[in-house]
């Protein structure tokens, strides 16, 4: 066995030791891989009912016998979502069920039910995994009882209000309320809904704390945010609490069972602080500036999942604060709508590291773009983008194809070269390099046209696993999920990084990367061609787990690839 092969050997051999050992990882990892399914709507009524029988939550520090006010139950009705709140912590969400229209349809579907099943066609709901009555309230911390102060007991309502109130696009309500601790310190709410927003405003007058035994305030989210997604995976994985802090993010991603994160007190103004999951978020906003931020996390329970990180979340103020003006976005991470809070809140979207953020923004912006200018559904709106960046990318693709023919064609000189000076290194390269000044050969002619081509191709690998837009939204024929692999087969078992299904787009893509290999490979040596074809084989199982939105670009961009190739073959064969 030469040299060559036992290298294709070994590396084949890699691979398959690698596909093997996957699952002990996610062991290792704590990370359940089985996909788990669906949601949690009911009438609200009936939610309102079921929820009156809950356990009442407080701090263990206050421990109270009854409530000095009863508990309350509003609901608000907007065309963006209907949202259920408590008087407890003086407006607390308890749920926030999405009702966005887009053109007919709903715009945000598929959530879990109470026994942990996942229905697509439910609208999604968005509320705490722990029902703390803090989503959100005011806290503050015992650092001896290393345990939270909730305000969270029912507040007074100030206003004649009604049980449900339904807002037009221009409408605000405004709710008021009021709570005296048992220390004296009085707290003065007001909750603004508007009609045409998913912020929420959550603004505070603090009075009498001169025996308040804290030395500090804080405006918390406590509980975590329900998982949305179908792929348990996808919850995990994007999952994280953020802080902003004067332009810079601080976050945790908790992805074992065991993973969870203490109190971590973060000095310095602080601007927000989210939670999210892949593409909702709770963010709340601090129109005045903390002095701190908190994150935390730890595992709880929620029915047919191992793992589910619950996180925590707050902005610190000093104990002398008499207001905190802040907003509670509780919603999509629609880069528009975030855009719309004035923050760099989007900061927490994925469109990767620092240099592609702004080309993975770009490319959002585009593909909506296109969407809303000709009314295309977005795989027909991925086909032609995979146009527009051909075009684009066509002049250095070629040049790169141009540039590794040239170099295969004189790969029996340059083995001829190597064979006559393999005892003197100094001469054959001196002689090597020559050769390519004769031939007009760039040795790197052939690699630095697509390191150029790095940042757009990377951007537009996270763009598209990670965008909103894609979530729900169907294609043609099978495809009904850009944002979900396009399965046909659901397997009875689950294979090391193909996963538990057959989907056809990574067949496609696999098929349409072999054509153009195949072409390309007709000068290179035999022996290396095994290598090429087992990492095609290892994308095609990679690839099947993806979003179809992604493997639907790739596959449409390969097969334009492979017509440019063999465009440019032809011409050269031709000359």
């Amino acid at each position: 066995m030469n040299t060559d092969n036992k290298r294709i050997f070994l590396a084949g051999a890699l691979i398959f030791v690698v596909l093997l050992l996957q699952p002990f990882y996610y062991d290792w990892l704590g990370i359940n891989s089985i996909d788990s399914q669906e949601e949690v709507y009911t009438e609200d009524a009936q939610y309102i009912e079921h929820i009156k029988e809950v356990p009442k939550q407080t701090s263990s520090k206050t421990k109270p016998t009854q409530f000095k006010t009863d508990e309350e139950f509003i609901v608000i009705n907007t065309d963006l979502y209907s949202t259920t709140i408590t008087n407890r912590g003086g407006g607390s969400i308890i749920k926030m069920v999405l009702n966005e229209m887009n053109s007919t349809d709903y715009r945000y579907l598929g959530s879990y039910d109470n026994l942990g099943e996942y229905i697509s066609e439910n609208l999604v709901v968005l509320s705490p995994v722990e029902n703390k009555n803090c989503s959100p309230c005011l806290s503050s911390y015992d650092v001896a009882e290393d345990d939270y102060l909730l305000f969270n007991a029912p507040f007074s309502i100030l206003n004649n209000h009604e049980n449900i109130y339904s807002l037009n696009s221009n409408d605000e309500l405004t709710l008021s309320f009021t709570f005296t601790d048992e220390s004296g310190v009085i707290i003065n709410k007001d909750v603004v809904f508007s009609g045409d927003s998913y912020e929420i405003q959550h603004n505070f007058n603090i009075e009498n704390t001169a025996n308040f035994y804290g030395d500090h305030f804080e405006l918390r989210w406590e509980g975590g945010l329900t998982p949305t997604e179908k792929i348990q995976m996808d919850d995990i994985t994007y999952a994280s609490a953020t802080s902003g802090q004067s332009g810079e993010t601080e976050d945790i991603n908790q992805t074992s069972a065991d993973g969870g994160y203490s109190r971590q007190v973060l000095d310095g103004n602080t601007d927000w602080v989210s939670i999210r999951n892949k593409y909702f978020t709770a963010a709340l906003i601090a129109d005045n500036r903390g002095s701190f931020a908190t994150l935390e996390s730890h595992n709880g329970q929620f029915p047919q999942r191992e793992i589910t990180p619950v996180y925590s979340a707050s902005i610190g103020y000093p104990i002398s604060v008499e207001k905190i003006n802040s907003r509670l976005y509780l919603g999509p991470l629609d880069l528009e709508k975030i855009q719309l809070t004035g923050t760099d809140l989007d900061e927490t979207m994925n469109f990767g590291f620092t240099l592609i953020r702004p080309i993975g923004k770009a490319v959002l912006w585009f593909l909506k773009f296109l969407h809303n200018t000709l009314k295309l559904n977005y795989g027909f709106i991925l086909i032609i983008f995979a146009l527009v960046v051909r075009v684009i990318t066509g002049p250095l693709t070629r040049k790169s194809f141009e540039s590794s023919q040239k170099m295969q064609k004189i790969q029996p000189l340059v083995k001829k070269i190597q064979a006559k000076f393999k005892d003197n290194p100094t001469k054959m390269n001196q002689e090597v390099m020559a050769l390519y000044k004769e031939k007009g050969v760039n040795p790197l002619g052939g690699c630095l046209p697509m390191l150029l081509q790095m940042p757009l191709l990377w951007a537009l690998f996270v763009v598209f696993r990670s965008t909103i837009e894609f979530r729900g939204a169907e294609f043609i024929f099978w495809i009904n999920d850009l944002s979900q692999p396009d399965v046909i087969i659901n397997l009875p078992f689950t294979l090391p990084i193909y996963g538990g299904h057959i989907a056809i787009l990574p067949i496609l893509m696999g098929i349409s990367i072999f054509l153009t290999q195949r072409m390309s490979m007709a000068t290179m040596d035999k022996s290396q061609r095994p290598m090429m074809y087992i990492m095609n084989g290892f994308f095609v199982l990679l690839f099947n787990q993806f979003p179809s939105g992604l493997n639907l670009y790739y596959t449409v961009y390969n097969i334009l690839n492979f017509f440019q190739q063999r465009s440019i073959r032809l011409q050269n064969e031709g000359a």
